[in-house]
């Protein structure tokens, strides 16, 4: 009988350490997946904001629209001694309110 129990012991630990790693790779997996979809978002924005007609700072370039969960916002910015035809544009993507990515780029009005 003790066997048996220290049998169905072993076995129930086992069993709870798979689990876990099971559920620790779900996790993994999910957030990967939402930093790998943030960024794509980022680098969309960046592009379509290199392509757009150059904004006077402060301001903000149109944004493209994200798969659903997500957002994304732009804000310009001057660069510190710099030249007021070159900003700094910041890029911040958010998943469920929660910042998920953020990139920055310069603009040169040319």
């Amino acid at each position: 009988m003790i066997e048996m129990m220290l049998a169905v012991a072993i076995v129930g630990t086992a069993l709870l350490a798979v689990v876990s790693a099971f559920s620790s790779a779900s996790k993994s997996a999910e957030y990967v997946d939402t930093a790998a979809t943030a960024q794509w978002i980022a680098t969309s924005q960046i592009e379509l904001i290199r392509t757009a007609a150059f904004v006077a700072t402060p301001g903000t370039y149109a944004a493209i629209t994200p798969p659903t969960g997500f957002a994304v916002v732009n804000a310009t910015s001057d660069v510190v001694g710099g030249d007021s035809n070159i900003q700094l544009v910041t890029v911040t993507v958010t998943e469920g309110g929660e910042t998920a990515f953020v990139a920055t780029t310069m603009k040169v009005n040319r």
